[in-house]
């Protein structure tokens, strides 16, 4: 599985947070942590999300971009999951 943090910047508005979750859980992508900051002065959001699957990343992040309130979506890093067995 891989991890993936992803830096998103989107306009602020009452469901954005909610399409962006959305499209990841049906891109079949799990959100291991998510963050976000309201920057008052742009009336923005600045987001980042790490998400994990087996699935090649560029899938979710194209469907990110087509979200009419998503203005930059940036894939900052890659790296192997390790799956934690109790």
């Amino acid at each position: 599985m891989q991890q993936h943090l992803i830096k998103i910047k989107a306009n602020n508005q009452p469901t954005t947070l909610e399409q962006l979750l959305r499209v990841v859980r049906f891109r079949g992508f799990k959100v291991d942590r998510i963050s976000m900051n309201i920057l008052p002065q742009d009336q923005a959001l600045d987001i980042q999300v790490s998400v994990k699957s087996k699935r090649p990343i560029h899938l979710l992040e194209n469907q990110l971009m087509k979200l009419v309130d998503i203005n930059q979506v940036y894939v900052e890093q890659a790296q192997a999951a390790r799956a934690h067995i109790s």
